[in-house]
């Protein structure tokens, strides 16, 4: 009878170390969600556990809660509170002794704009030179009705502000 007794607690005690595991230590999805963090804080009265809200669009149904075991991930987060996020997480059976089931790993700071290469930057640049020599040379234009405005205004550019009259002068030189 001890013996039986022996074995059923021994039995009870693996059951329960591999049901924890199972339920709370047992990683069966892993993701990432990006969007705004709104909120992160330390919950818990007895067990302390971070606990946080992403805001992934307008909506309850946009709006992921998580949990932070590591607390140097929850420190970091905490100070990144109305930033745009990207959050790696795994998502396990249960949650216990957290709130949700999705325990933070990792995360990185979303960019806010995205950032151009430098070939679309030098065509952005060279559509920006043509649209102002465009307008300018429009502007010219109008002065061409006038010959004697047209050449007085021409003499004034030239003596007052020698950038705009490169300007004046690539007008009359076609590319």
């Amino acid at each position: 009878m001890k013996k039986f007794l022996f074995l059923f607690f021994i039995i009870l005690i693996v059951a329960g170390i591999a049901a924890k595991f199972i339920l709370f230590d047992y990683v069966y999805s892993k993701g990432k969600r990006v969007g705004n963090l709104t909120k992160i804080s330390q919950k818990g009265k007895v067990l302390k556990t971070w606990e946080g809200t992403l805001d992934e669009g307008f909506g309850e149904q946009l709006t992921f809660f998580f949990s932070v075991k590591d607390d140097a991930v929850a420190q970091e987060l905490f100070n990144l509170e109305n930033k745009k996020v990207v959050l790696f997480y795994n998502e396990h059976l249960m949650g216990w002794p957290r709130e949700t089931k999705y325990d933070i790993v990792s995360w990185k700071q979303q960019d806010e704009k995205p950032t151009a290469n430098a070939s679309q930057l030098e065509n952005q640049q060279k559509a920006i030179d043509r649209a102002e020599k465009t307008l300018f040379c429009s502007f010219l234009g109008t002065l061409a009705s006038d010959a004697d405005l047209y050449t007085k205004v021409k003499k004034h550019v030239e003596n007052s502000n020698l950038f705009l009259f490169k300007k004046y002068e690539m007008c009359n030189n076609q590319e």
